[in-house]
């Protein structure tokens, strides 16, 4: 189990503020950046990408946009979205934090993670609450399915532009 309350003050990889929703979501398709967008406009611009819907950013990390969530190929994938490049930045010291190795996809305003449990998530949204309570009851998460990480990045950049990352510590 990891836990990292280190969070706010985040370091070096890609691509996270407040969203409210009530509009379907929509975006125009590979525009050159997707700072301010909602993730969930995102998320549907991803071909196959299903059960679309927006996230809690609660105490959010400094400038995340947006969380949004979908399925893909039976995966749960989170995408988040970033206010401008510092935000971006940030995150990768959460990734360092947790010493894990991860694939995910990301581009200009946006990362996506398939989600392995909710612990990256509470991380990047400053929810120690629930980081703590997940600790104490012994949460275990799933075991890493890093082929499978690699293979929803790639359909992602191809329906988003970006990059595929590969964290190792």
């Amino acid at each position: 189990m990891l836990l990292a309350v280190s969070i706010a003050s985040c370091g070096s990889i890609e691509p996270v503020a407040q969203q409210t929703q009530s509009a379907p979501p929509t975006a125009s398709p590979k525009p050159t950046t997707y700072y301010g967008e909602t993730a969930t406009a995102i998320a549907a611009l991803i071909p196959d990408c299903t059960d679309i819907k927006p996230g809690d950013v609660a105490k959010g990390g400094p400038d995340l946009t947006s969380i949004g969530t979908c399925v893909l190929g039976g995966r749960t994938v989170d995408v988040y979205s970033w206010a401008d490049r510092s935000a971006e930045v940030s995150m990768g010291n959460v990734l360092q934090a947790n010493k894990e190795a991860v694939t995910y996809a990301s581009g200009t305003g946006w990362s996506a993670f398939v989600r392995r449990d909710m612990t990256f998530q509470w991380q990047l949204t400053n929810q120690a609450d629930k980081l703590l309570a997940a600790a104490w009851n012994h949460a275990t998460p799933a075991a890493p399915d890093l082929p499978g990480e690699l293979e929803v990045s790639k359909k992602l950049v191809d329906a988003l532009g970006g990059q595929v990352n590969q964290y190792q510590p």
